[in-house]
C-alpha cells in the first residue's frame, strides 16, 4: 500500500468520524431542546398542581364550614338555643 493510498483511507476514516461527530451534536441538541421542553411542562404541570391544591383545601374549607353550620343548625332546632345558620 503506497502513502498516497494510506492517506486516502486515513482521509476515508477521519471524514467518517466527524459524519458520526456530526450525527451526535445534532443529536445532543436535539435532546436538550427536549429536556428544555420537559423543564417548561414540569412548571406548568407545578403551577397547575399547585392551582388544584389550592381548589381542593378551599373546598375542604366550605365542607368544613357547612357541617359546623349544619350542627349548629341541629342545636338550635333540637334545643331552640345557639344560633341559627
Amino acid at each position: 500500500m503506497t502513502d498516497s493510498e494510506k492517506l486516502d483511507l486515513l482521509l476515508t476514516k477521519i471524514q467518517e468520524i466527524n459524519q458520526k461527530v456530526d450525527k451526535l451534536t445534532a443529536e445532543q441538541s436535539e435532546t436538550k431542546k427536549k429536556v428544555e421542553k420537559l423543564a417548561l411542562e414540569q412548571t406548568r404541570m407545578q403551577n397547575e398542581l399547585y392551582k388544584i391544591s389550592r381548589k381542593i383545601e378551599d373546598t375542604y374549607g366550605v365542607a368544613l364550614d357547612a357541617l359546623a353550620a349544619t350542627a349548629e343548625n341541629r342545636k338550635w332546632l333540637e334545643t331552640g338555643t345557639g344560633t341559627l345558620i
